[in-house]
This record gives C-alpha cells, structure tokens and sequence, in this order.
C-alpha cells in the first residue's frame, strides 16, 4: 500500500534507511502523530524533520527532490558522507519488501506495455497477493537486475 510506496521511492534514491514498524509499538504510533502533528502513516522523516506523507513524497521523487535531504541527513548522521546503497543492497531490500514482487514497466493499475500487462492479469488470476515495482522508474535497478538474475 501507501507505505510499499514510499519505501520504493526511498530505495530508488539509493540512500541508505532505516525503517520502524509503528503497528509495533502502539504508544509510539499515537505519540508520533502528535508530535508530527500529521494524522496519516507513512511518514518519512530525513535529520529529525518530517518530509511528509506518502503523497508528498511521491511528489518529491516524480520532481527529483526527494534525494537531496535525504542524502543531507544520511551525510549529517554519518559525519559528512552520503551512505549510497550499493545496486545489488538495493535489490535486495526490493525482493524484501513482499512475498511476490513483479518488475515490470508501469505499475499493476497502469501497465505500460502488453507483457507487463498480460503477467499482471495472470497474476491477478490466482489470488496470491502481490506487488509492483516500476523498473522505468529507475535505470539503475532496471539494468542491474538482468546481472542479479544470473
């Protein structure tokens, strides 16, 4: 869902993160809506501030901002220098963000060609839960992926 979306927008900058499950702890959950004065999850925050929830977010990754303070808080927590995840970390952490991940071009409501489209609906077909990540969204993963599969 809106959280998925979010860490995939994260990822594709190639910053390193961390991520803290708030149905864990449910006193944090209300304490930080408070705090943030945000009522939604998710909510990323970069060197203590809140960037924003999932459509701000995106926002900021379909412009281009969302890596810049992200890369300043990462350099600022790790005493001045950016942690870039290397590509095959980055994959990885995709791979584990669902039982079933299809790459493909678009997303599962708009596919952006007739194969992506077609595994889709077959998908789709047998009931098992899945998510999406689009490999047009970021060069990197896509062409990393092709050396991962070997």
């Amino acid at each position: 869902g809106f959280s998925r979306k979010v860490v995939d927008a994260i990822i594709a900058t190639g910053v390193a993160f961390e991520t803290f499950d708030i149905l864990s702890d449910e006193e944090v959950r209300a304490g930080l809506k408070e705090y943030s004065n945000w009522p939604t999850y998710p909510q990323l925050y970069a060197g203590g501030e809140l960037l924003g929830g999932c459509d701000i977010v995106l926002e900021m990754a379909g412009s281009g901002e969302l890596k810049e303070p992200l890369e300043a808080a990462a350099a600022a927590f790790n005493g001045g220098g950016a942690s870039v995840v290397p590509l095959n970390d980055r994959i990885k952490a995709l791979l584990g963000c669902a039982n079933v991940l299809l790459f493909m071009k678009g997303t599962r409501l708009e596919p952006k060609c007739g194969f992506s489209r077609k595994v889709v609906d077959a998908i789709i077909a047998t009931g098992v839960a899945f998510e999406t990540f689009d490999i047009l969204s970021d060069e990197e993963v896509r062409a990393g992926l092709k050396e991962y599969s070997n």
